[in-house]
C-alpha cells in the first residue's frame, strides 16, 4: 500500500486533509481524509502519522507487504504499530502479517502539555457519555487532564459506508452534543473521514479497526492534543478480546508524545455507567446508541425497536429512568420486545446479568424471567457446544 500526496485543501466551508492510497495487491486508489468545518480548521493538520495510523490495519487486512508512507513519521509510533497488528493477528489466529512500514522517520516533539488538552471520542452512548461525565467531574477547569475537546466522527458507525446515510441524524446529534459539550467548557469538534472506504467489511471494522481509527484522527490532532480517551466497552473483567479496541492494543497507538487511555472507565459495569448520567438530564436526551440507522424516525436519534436500543431502554428502565429520557421515540419496553433480543457473547452476559435484581425490584417480574431465560439459553448453548451451531441450536432451545 502507498500513501502519497499529503495535502491539505479549503473547500466549501470545509477544512480537509487528504492523501492519495494505492493498492499494490488489488486494483483500488482512493483518496482518503480527515474533514472539519473550515472554523475548526486549527485543531487538524497534514500529519503523516495519521495516515500511517489510519492505514495499516486496511494494508494488513487487504494482505499487503508494505505500507510505504510518504512523508516522515515518528519511529517509536511505527514500532508500536507494527505491535498493535501483530496482536491482532495473533488473537484471530489469522495468517495476516503486519505489512513493512517504509517511511522516513521524523521524531514527533513532546508535547507542551500546559498548552495542550486531552481529547476524548464522543459518539453518544453510554459509554463515551459516561466517559465525558466521569472526567469534569475528576479534574476542575484548567487541569490538562480535563477534556478539552470531543470528537464527534463522522464515516465510522455514524456514515457507516454499508447503510444509508442519514444526514438528518448527524445534524440532530451534532446539536446536542454541542449543547452538552457547551455546559462543561468542552469544545465539540465535528470530524468525517472515509478511511474504512479501504475495507468496508464491518466485521473488519469491529474485530480489528475500530480503535485504530480513532487513534488515527487524534494523530491528526496532535499538535493541540497531548492525550485522548478511548473509552472501552465494558467493565475489565467483560473486556473483550480479540476486538477492535482493547486497552492493551489501544496503548500501542499512542506514543511519548501522544498518550492514548481508557480513562480508568473499565472499572464501572453498564448499570454503573446510566446511574451516573441519571444525574445529566442533558445527557440523558443527547443518548445516541441505534444500529438500524434507516428505521429512526425523523426528529430521533434512536429507532426504539433494535436490540441495542430495547437493551439500552430495558437499562434505563432497570434504573427507574426510562420515562425521564427523551432519547426514545417509546418509553416502554415489553417482553415482545426482548424476543428479538439474543444473547450471543460472554461480553453482552455482563449487560443483561446485572439487570434482573433491579427489574425485580422495581416490580417487573415478567422482563427479568423473559432476561433470566436468554441467560439460561446462552448458558444452555455453550454448555452443550450448541453455540457452534447456532441456526440449529435455536431450533432445539426453542429460542424466543
Amino acid at each position: 500500500m502507498f500513501v502519497r500526496n499529503i495535502r491539505e485543501k479549503h473547500e466549501n466551508g470545509e477544512y480537509r486533509v487528504q492523501a492519495d492510497v494505492e493498492l499494490e495487491t488489488r486494483n483500488v486508489r482512493e483518496t482518503v481524509y480527515f474533514s472539519v468545518p473550515s472554523s475548526q480548521a486549527h485543531w487538524i493538520r497534514p500529519e503523516p502519522n495519521a495516515f500511517m495510523v489510519g492505514t495499516a490495519m486496511a494494508a494488513m487486512w487487504n494482505g499487503e507487504a508494505r505500507l510505504e508512507i510518504e512523508g516522515g513519521v515518528d519511529p517509536q509510533l511505527g514500532s508500536r504499530l507494527t505491535m498493535a497488528m501483530r496482536l491482532m493477528a495473533h488473537w484471530h489466529h489469522s495468517p495476516l502479517r503486519p505489512p513493512e512500514i517504509r517511511a522516513p522517520a521524523r521524531t514527533h516533539p513532546l508535547p507542551d502539555v500546559p498548552r495542550s488538552t486531552t481529547a476524548l471520542f464522543l459518539s453518544g452512548g453510554v459509554d463515551s457519555l459516561s466517559s465525558l461525565y466521569w472526567n469534569v467531574s475528576q479534574y476542575p477547569a484548567g487541569d490538562p487532564r480535563r477534556v478539552g475537546v470531543a470528537f464527534f466522527a463522522h464515516g465510522l458507525d455514524v456514515g457507516d459506508p454499508n447503510k444509508q446515510d442519514r444526514p438528518d441524524v448527524w445534524e440532530l446529534g451534532i446539536g446536542k452534543l454541542t449543547a452538552l459539550c457547551e455546559e462543561h467548557g468542552v469544545e465539540l469538534v465535528t470530524i468525517k473521514v472515509n478511511l474504512r472506504n479501504l475495507a468496508k467489511s464491518w466485521r473488519f471494522y469491529a474485530k480489528w479497526q475500530f480503535a485504530s481509527l480513532l487513534a488515527a484522527i487524534a494523530h491528526a490532532a496532535s499538535s493541540r492534543i497531548h492525550r485522548c480517551i478511548i473509552t472501552p466497552d465494558n467493565v475489565l473483567e467483560y473486556i473483550q478480546h480479540p476486538h477492535g479496541s482493547h486497552p492493551w492494543l489501544n496503548s500501542y497507538y499512542g506514543a511519548d508524545f501522544l498518550e492514548v487511555t481508557t480513562g480508568d472507565m473499565e472499572q464501572f459495569s453498564r448499570l454503573e455507567k446510566i446511574r451516573q448520567l441519571l444525574s445529566w438530564p442533558a445527557a440523558l436526551n443527547s443518548l445516541r446508541v441505534c444500529w438500524d440507522t434507516p428505521a429512526i424516525p425523523e426528529g430521533h436519534l434512536n429507532c426504539g425497536r433494535c436490540a441495542k436500543c430495547v437493551r439500552t431502554m430495558l437499562e434505563f428502565m432497570a434504573c427507574g429512568q426510562l420515562a425521564q429520557t427523551q432519547a426514545f421515540p417509546r418509553n416502554e419496553v415489553t417482553p415482545d420486545m426482548l424476543k428479538s433480543t439474543h444473547i450471543r457473547s460472554h461480553v453482552e452476559v455482563e449487560y443483561f446479568a446485572e439487570l434482573v435484581a433491579p427489574l425485580e425490584a422495581i416490580g417487573r417480574h415478567d422482563l427479568a424471567a423473559t432476561v433470566r431465560r436468554k441467560l439460561w439459553l446462552f448458558q444452555t448453548e455453550h454448555a452443550l457446544g450448541l453455540n457452534r451451531l447456532r441456526p440449529y441450536a435455536k431450533k432445539l432451545l426453542g429460542r424466543s
